[in-house]
């Protein structure tokens, strides 16, 4: 109802209802004709109110030109209209037919026009999903295809691998503890012990176990994060936090100890980015978020950075097993992440945090 006593209104409705009532009353009743032409009149502000301001704007504007009207046609100064009585009765009833018609036709075009933009909104999010559903399914096929070659490429590298290690074990009984040599023989089964470490990571990413299902709430998951983090952040000089959770638990179905992975190692992916870069002001933090991807209602662990960020052109390959910017990196922790999130049904996003950095989000599904 405020909209119809603004400026607009009144310039578009009151304003010439107005002006053709005083002209009415000021015309002489020697100038029939005028008269006539000012009853059509009264229809354009009639049609202009449906049009901006739809059935109640319109039926406004008819019942205030009926009233505006009826003194001119049934009082002393009917004399100056040479319309029949008759004739005036049905003009002031197709004043309020044309308000009501007219209004109404606005608004069912306003409905079907709003019911237009609404698919256009899902039509377009349906595309989002289908686009970031075929990028998953690209992703799956490179991680099940690059996990059997891995399982097989460390089957054949660890036999061979223990055979070293038990013939260097051997050899250390030869070789006394103040040897020269026995330098050199530990550093060889330190660096078959490291060999084994990444094999073993390999497999992990090749052969992921399968998930414990249970209640988990994501405040804990988030606070053993920061706990296990903690001490990395201090000797990066790093500052760690949590965002402050309102509203009711965040609970979701999954596996809490992959939850905590994932979510472990984007914090220390994150204070990895900061760290080395001469700042005093690296900053990570971990929040908890409700939203939404085309009507469906996600749980969001959401960690973010005032890093260097992820640039446009990397995206896309960040989650790819082996793709890593760090010269000592393997590349799989992501891809790792990547998999459980996608096993637990949810989705894994990275964009640019609000002041620049990186932004994840992990988003699980009530």
């Amino acid at each position: 109802m405020r909209k119809l006593v603004s400026a607009k209104a009144f310039a578009l409705v009151w304003g010439p209802i107005a002006a053709v009532t005083a002209a009415h009353y000021l015309t002489g009743e020697h100038l029939h004709f005028l008269h006539d032409i000012f009853r059509r009149l009264y229809y354009l502000p009639i049609i202009l109110a449906a049009f901006q301001f739809g059935l109640p704007g319109a039926l406004s504007a008819a019942v205030v030109v009926v009233v505006a009207y009826l003194p001119h046609a049934f009082t002393s100064m009917a004399t100056m209209d040479p319309a029949h009585g008759s004739e005036k009765i049905l003009e002031m009833i197709l004043y309020m037919v044309v308000g009501i018609v007219t209004g109404a036709l606005v608004e069912r075009e306003r409905r079907q026009r709003e019911r237009a933009e609404r698919i256009a909104v899902d039509l377009s999010a349906a595309i989002e999903d289908r686009r970031a559903m075929e990028q998953e399914v690209v992703r799956a096929g490179r991680l099940s295809a690059l996990g059997e070659l891995t399982a097989g490429l460390a089957h054949e590298i660890r036999n061979p691998l223990a055979s070293l290690k038990g013939t260097a074990q051997i050899l250390g009984d030869e070789i006394p503890e103040t040897s020269p040599r026995r330098r050199m023989l530990d550093l060889h089964l330190r660096e078959i012990d490291r060999l084994e470490a990444i094999l073993s990571r390999f497999l992990a990413f090749a052969r992921p176990q399968g998930l414990e299902l249970g209640d988990v709430d994501l405040v804990e998951v988030v606070d053993d994060v920061l706990l296990l983090a903690s001490a990395h952040a201090r000797r990066a000089g790093v500052d760690l936090d949590r965002a402050p959770v309102d509203g009711p638990p965040a609970v979701v179905r999954g596996d809490k100890e992959k939850l905590v992975q994932v979510v472990l190692n984007l914090v220390l992916n994150a204070i990895q980015a900061l760290e080395g870069r001469g700042r005093t002001d690296g900053r990570v933090t971990v929040a908890l978020e409700r939203t939404a991807r085309s009507r469906r209602s996600f749980h969001g662990i959401v960690v973010t950075d005032n890093g260097p960020g992820v640039p446009e052109g990397l995206r896309d390959q960040i989650f790819n097993p082996f793709f890593s910017t760090r010269a000592d990196g393997a590349g799989l922790g992501l891809s790792i992440s990547a998999r459980i999130v996608e096993e637990h049904s949810g989705l894994i996003e990275v964009g640019d945090a609000d002041g620049g950095g990186a932004c994840f989000r992990v988003l699980l599904q009530d």
